[in-house]
């Protein structure tokens, strides 16, 4: 009943904005997810006693699962529809989490927190977000994806301090119990609820059938006898554009454009992951404290709310290729600084850092999504 009166509430305007917030909410606990990856790593580590290489190990398997499945959420997402398949990736944070917490051995976290917890983390990541919300505007979309990308950020300035405190005070198990079940309803309850499939654009063919549709009612031919009895679909579809669907989506696999979108993501996220996990680690061995490395990673996610809304609407203007190029260049300066100034002792190499990487935080993934949806939009 309260769905669906806030459903025609929100019919009343431009429902897009609605699914506009729940993919803010979505980015937003996906980005607590992947930046608190640097804190829940040095506590792996410690408590396990391994080695970095093999505690790495463990969010390597999670970025592979992560690769390995996105093809089949993008196929899960257009046959269940984003309603169905957003509350089931909250699951898998859920139970991914809480089981990760009751483990003991650490084998069993590469599979449930490298593979389970990973499966939801992907399901509700930015691909998804792209898809579901860009369709909703087609005029603006650099301007709307870099708004709703703010979310991760906003995550990762929430939960990376969060978590490393939680962790400090009670360790890491208590913190999976806490971060997991609010990520879960993060995700899965509002979703459900009010999450809609983005609406298709008529091909040309069913523009054509509806002028005519018109026009035959404007002549007085298609007068019903009884108004009441008229019942005109809301959209014909032609048969033969059924039939062009497998067609429509083997196309764009032949494209050139799309390997180099996909080049283009898979190497940015492997420069952007090999980094972000030892992230910790990095500010640590430069001489700062694990609290003060927590501060500074939640600060550039703050300072990403702003960065992100600003490149996509530059983006818009300037092109999707320009702004990638420059904030990566952006992010790889950020950490040689670290590296040639950083001692432990000056702050204003941390300041630095928190600048150009809060400027150019996510640029990979949001120019990517942005120009996959320039290039192949929506179709009926």
């Amino acid at each position: 009943m309260i769905h669906r009166r806030i459903s025609n509430l929100l019919n009343k305007r431009h429902y897009g904005w609605a699914i506009f917030g729940l993919a803010f909410t979505n980015l937003t606990a996906e980005g607590g997810m992947k930046n608190s990856a640097p804190v829940v790593f040095l506590a792996l580590r410690d408590h396990f006693g391994r080695s970095a290489a093999a505690t790495a190990g463990i969010f390597s398997v999670a970025g592979l699962t992560g690769a390995l499945i996105s093809p089949f959420l993008g196929k899960l997402l257009d046959r269940l529809g984003p309603r169905l398949l957003f509350p089931a990736g909250g699951l898998f944070i859920l139970i991914g989490y809480l089981a990760s917490s009751l483990v003991s051995d650490f084998w069993q976290l590469i599979i449930l927190y490298g593979v389970v917890a990973t499966i939801g983390e992907t399901t509700v990541s930015s691909f998804t977000a792209t898809a579901s919300l860009a369709p909703w505007f087609p005029h603006s979309r650099g301007r709307v994806l870099g708004l709703a990308d703010a979310g991760n950020p906003l995550g990762q300035g929430m939960f990376t301090p969060l978590t490393q405190l939680l962790i400090s005070a009670f360790g890491w198990r208590f913190a999976f119990r806490i971060i997991g079940p609010a990520f879960f309803l993060m995700v899965a309850p509002a979703n459900f609820l009010f999450q809609r499939r983005p609406p298709v654009p008529p091909s040309p063919t069913e523009e054509t059938v509806e002028e005519a549709s018109a026009a035959l009612e404007s002549s007085g031919s298609m007068q019903p006898a009884d108004d009441s009895e008229a019942q005109f679909p809301e959209r014909p579809v032609a048969r033969a554009a059924i039939r062009k669907t497998s067609g429509q989506i083997q196309e764009p696999l032949r494209s050139a454009t799309l390997w180099c979108l996909v080049s283009a993501r898979c190497l940015a996220a492997m420069g952007t992951n090999l980094t972000t996990i030892h992230m910790m680690a990095f500010f640590v061995a430069a001489g700062y404290s694990e609290l003060q490395a927590a501060y500074t990673i939640g600060a550039v996610g703050l300072l990403s709310l702003a960065g992100r809304p600003i490149a996509g609407a530059i983006s818009d203007g300037v092109g999707r290729e320009l702004v990638y190029t420059v904030g990566l260049g952006m992010q790889v300066s950020a950490i040689v600084l670290i590296l040639l100034s950083g001692d432990g002792q000056r702050l204003w190499p941390m300041a630095l850092f928190v600048g150009l990487s809060g400027l150019s935080d996510g640029i990979s993934g949001l120019m990517v999504g942005a120009k996959a949806a320039d290039v192949f939009p929506a179709r009926s």
